[in-house]
């Protein structure tokens, strides 16, 4: 894990979104759906967008269960790099739960995140924090 939070990329044609995320039960499909269309339209291929579509449900999830109050979803594609951010009002700094059972239906989430991404970490924030993860396209 990561904690500087500061970006890997440089300069060059970037396609960005952001989106509110409320505490709703419709907010890992919404962001879902956003997240789609940016990759679609930055032209990502399949499988590098089905993982960063899961790498932010996954941070989104962990947002609206654990944070206080309402979240922000930034996602980008720059130099051949996909950064995705959750910004929440909740100062604790999550961590991966390595207790996971064989048969537990949650706990995984960073686990995930950990696996799959190219690099994550925490940004502390005055107003509480950003979680962040990045995958490499090349």
């Amino acid at each position: 894990m990561n904690t500087s939070g500061g970006p890997t990329s440089g300069p060059s044609t970037r396609m960005a979104t952001r989106l509110a995320l409320a505490q709703s039960t419709q907010t890992g499909s919404l962001a879902r759906r956003a997240l789609r269309q940016l990759f679609e339209s930055a032209r990502i291929d399949r499988d590098a967008s089905d993982t960063a579509v899961l790498l932010a449900t996954e941070l989104v999830t962990n947002a609206v269960e654990h944070g206080r109050g309402d979240a922000r979803l930034d996602a980008a594609v720059q130099d051949h790099v996909i950064r995705l951010e959750v910004t929440d009002s909740s100062s604790v700094v999550p961590r991966p739960n390595t207790g996971v059972g064989d048969l537990d239906e949650r706990g995984r989430g960073l686990l995930l995140i950990e696996a799959l991404a190219s690099r994550w970490g925490v940004q502390p924030r005055q107003d509480g924090k950003t979680v962040w993860c990045e995958l490499d396209l090349a």
